[in-house]
């Protein structure tokens, strides 16, 4: 038996989820930026911090598939550009 209320529930708790990890990883890389002087790991958390926000957009607009799409979208470029950044700075500025 299928209930098809359930999977705007189940997206809005991954949404929480991703946000919640986005913030955490924001502020340990922000953190570890500031300690080692390292700019890039500061734009990584500040791509991190982008997921965030881009969590209240999509909880503020009215769902639509379009919207949700670009949303998405804009979220999984930052969470990508995070992870260059994080990988240049490790790999190529030890």
């Amino acid at each position: 038996m299928r209930d098809p209320g359930l999977q705007p529930e189940r997206t809005a708790l991954a949404w929480q989820r991703t946000a919640r990890a986005a913030a955490v990883a924001a502020v340990l890389l922000l953190r570890s930026g500031l300690v080692r002087d390292a700019p890039l790991e500061i734009a990584a958390a500040g791509c991190a911090a982008a997921v965030v926000v881009l969590w209240f957009v999509a909880v503020r607009r009215p769902p639509t598939t379009g919207s949700t799409r670009r949303v998405l979208g804009a979220a999984a470029i930052a969470v990508a550009a995070a992870g260059v950044l994080t990988a240049v700075q490790v790999v190529l500025l030890p």
